[in-house]
């Protein structure tokens, strides 16, 4: 990729992520409390870190600085599905908030939208600086995308969320 184009690209993930964080904001905001809002919460959260890494390469490109430093990223992530299924006993069978069961949908498309944005860019990325971090990028919003599917699995039917997610099997007997 470019460097003009990969300019471009950061303007649009900027932008993109800036919305992320403001929808999850708001629904951080909606609910009052329970799963729904740890959930936005957390997500939140990680947009924030990836607005703060994507501006980190806005100024190294505007700087023409080696990118290594600035693409890297820390090792360190969260196991999506332990971080829910452990906020999920806690919080034991809730009634969602209004707010979260809509914007459940919405921010399952935007995390794929997300996905679909930064798979395009790896498609197009010519060095393996910019694809590792594309693919990191990729599998972080891969991980919301499941977080918010679960959620929303959760929600609609607790009991069979719950079945499935302690690894009960029915025998049929």
């Amino acid at each position: 990729m470019s460097t003009e184009k990969f300019k471009a690209w950061v303007c649009t993930a900027l932008e993109m992520e800036e919305k992320g964080k403001v929808f999850y904001e708001k629904a951080v905001s909606s609910c009052e409390q329970g799963l729904g809002k740890e959930v936005f919460t957390m997500l939140r959260d990680d947009e924030l870190k990836h607005i703060e890494r994507i501006r980190e390469i806005e100024k190294a490109l505007d700087k023409d600085e080696d990118l290594v430093q600035v693409c890297r990223i820390d090792e360190e992530q969260d196991d999506l599905k332990k971080v829910f299924r452990d906020m999920a006993a806690k919080s034991q069978k809730e009634t969602p908030c209004t707010y979260a069961v809509k914007a459940l949908q919405t921010g399952i498309d935007f995390e794929l939208a997300l996905i679909r944005f930064y798979e395009e860019a790896l498609r197009g990325a010519e060095e393996d600086l910019e694809r590792e971090f594309l693919k990191r990028m990729v599998s972080e919003e891969k991980g919301h995308y499941v977080l918010l599917s679960d959620l929303n699995y959760y929600y609609e039917d607790p009991e069979g969320w719950a079945m499935e997610k302690s690894g009960y099997e029915l025998d049929g007997a």
